[in-house]
């Protein structure tokens, strides 16, 4: 009886287990039945042709195709998916996959695109024309003028970044500073940077104009589009044209953009505490000796010579370093010099046991504002456009500030209406900037050894003062070479960096008869740069600058 009560329970169970398996196989198939093969074609609502190389994506994944020549395609889906049907030129569809025109695994669907009129009839400037994009052949970008508004920096060329394929904006964030352009890469050995032509007039550099003045961007990108420039335009073209008024417009309007803001630092990298560097100090040299299978010979003129390091309580005091316990306070006082002119240095600081964090010691959370007013209209028979505008930017780094001040004014007038028109695009700027790093215009930054990377290897056992309000560093052996930083900001704060500069044309237009328009133009820039550059004679490094400058 036993026996056979087990034997009926097993099969229960087994029963159970099979059902388990039809049901799971009956679900996997029900999934299976849904997915389908959407096929279709694509063509265009205005000529119906086959549009090849439209994209079809499900929406939500990866999952996607392409039409061939003949505007077909294939794709498996689900019912209720949405398929996304995109191509340059086109507005782009959204289809939901449904039910209906089944016949079989197959639910057709065709779409008819229809061209996206405003991106063709889009604005082209390639310099001694004006064409719509869909009559442009070459590679063209065009940069909206709210994009160069939406960031605030001191060079247009900087928003330029992130908002044109092929285009590459090298900066290192100090606001002011010149920045490297390069357009579908280096074509070069040497001068890859780009033409830059302002209102028709060809110029080195951009960082005269305020992004608020500028009503088109276009970038010229290969040899076709950029060809009327000859040899100059081997790296590609860069057209600005600024803000022009408008005829008949009535009464003169007001606008006004501004913005202020805060631009933070962001966290710096962990750093060891004095301890850990002292520990991982003798690490490196137990390591060293096990790889050159020596034995380790520790001796460090801060951490001592025992098989453990001992953090000293007096990095420096005159002659000597790495003292463990009270010094005579009062002789050190005596002794104290950092002035060359009165005798040997004699320099004295404690080790900060608690570590220095020099990344926060020489940035800040920096304060910007940027404003622009504009003034515009025209009356029948001409227009105008006044513009003025500041920006006065701190950098992330302490001592590092931008200002710049602007005018501009565009007018035009018509000599003959309809037939002959004279204007003049005028602007003045004056910049200033105070302790920008690198040569270069800050260009250079990268080739010097800059704050910010000073900072991260400067030790954090050093203090920034020395017990007398002076300057400690790496006169303390045993921490490499860099510099004070704090020490390099204060003893730079009378660096700067002025300039002024005209800039502008004159052109005559005429239209003999309608799209025809026979230009000739005059135009030229003034600039005049003031910089003022002083070094402090140091004492507090291992290697000193010998003089004052």
């Amino acid at each position: 009886m036993f026996e056979n009560s087990t034997l009926l329970s097993r099969l229960k169970e087994r029963g159970k287990q099979m059902s388990m398996i039809c049901l799971m196989m009956m679900s996997f198939s029900l999934v299976m039945a849904q997915e389908r093969q959407v096929s279709g074609t694509i063509l265009d609502n205005e000529t119906g042709d086959a549009i090849p190389g439209v994209n079809i994506l499900i929406k939500g994944t990866t999952q996607g195709t392409v039409t061939d020549i003949s505007g077909d395609y294939q794709i498996l889906a689900n019912p209720g998916d949405v398929l996304v049907y995109s191509s340059v030129g086109y507005v782009t569809q959204e289809i939901i996959v449904g039910n209906q025109n089944l016949a079989g695994n197959q639910n057709t669907i065709n779409i008819n695109l229809s061209p996206d009129i405003q991106a063709l009839a889009e604005v082209v400037v390639t310099g001694y024309s004006v064409d719509d994009r869909r009559e442009t052949t070459g590679s063209v970008s065009i940069v909206e003028p709210a994009d160069l508004t939406a960031v605030p920096s001191g060079n247009v060329e900087q928003q330029l970044q992130g908002r044109v394929a092929g285009v590459t904006v090298i900066t290192n964030g100090q606001p002011g500073t010149t920045s490297q352009v390069r357009i579908r890469g280096y074509g070069a050995l040497g001068g890859n940077q780009p033409l830059y032509i302002v209102d028709g007039v060809p110029v080195q550099s951009t960082d005269f104009l305020s992004p608020d003045d500028i009503e088109t961007t276009t970038v010229l990108k290969d040899a076709t589009a950029a060809a009327i420039y000859g040899a100059r335009a081997a790296g590609g073209v860069i057209v600005y044209t600024t803000r022009q008024g408008k005829k008949n417009a009535g009464q003169m309007k007001i606008t006004y953009n501004g913005m202020v803001g805060v631009t933070t630092p962001g966290p710096a990298d962990d750093k060891l505490s004095p301890a850990l560097q002292a520990e991982w100090t003798w690490n490196a040299i137990r390591n060293a000796a096990i790889n050159n299978g020596t034995t380790p010979d520790f001796n460090h003129p801060q951490y001592g010579t025992g098989q453990t390091p001992v953090v000293p309580d007096w990095l420096l005091v005159g002659p000597d370093a790495g003292i463990v316990g009270p010094i005579d306070e009062q002789a050190a006082a005596e002794n104290y010099n950092v002035d060359f002119d009165a005798g040997p240095i004699y320099n004295v600081f404690r080790a900060n046991q608690a570590g220095t964090d020099w990344y926060d010691a020489i940035t800040r959370s920096a304060f910007l504002q940027r404003h622009n007013i504009g003034l515009y209209g025209g009356g029948e028979n001409n227009r105008y456009y006044i513009g003025m505008s500041m920006q006065d930017q701190e950098g992330i780094v302490k001592g590092n500030n931008f200002e710049r001040y602007t005018m501009r004014a565009n007018t035009e007038f018509d000599i003959l209406p309809g037939k002959l028109r004279i204007g003049e695009n005028f602007q003045a700027t004056y910049r200033r900037i105070t302790q920008l790093q690198g040569g270069g215009g800050g260009a250079g930054s990268s080739d010097d050894e800059n704050l910010i990377l000073t900072a991260s290897r400067m030790s954090p056992i050093i203090p920034i003062r020395n017990e007398f309000g002076g300057y400690a560093g790496t006169a303390a052996p045993g921490f490499n070479n860099p510099r004070n930083p704090i020490a390099q900001i204060e003893g730079d704060a009378n660096d700067q960096f002025f300039e002024v500069q005209l800039f502008g044309n004159v052109y005559l237009e005429f239209e003999p008869i309608e799209d025809l328009i026979i230009r000739t133009s005059y135009g030229g820039a003034y600039r005049n740069v003031n910089g003022e550059n002083y070094n402090r004679r140091q004492y507090e490094n291992s290697e000193n600058n010998a003089a004052f400058s």
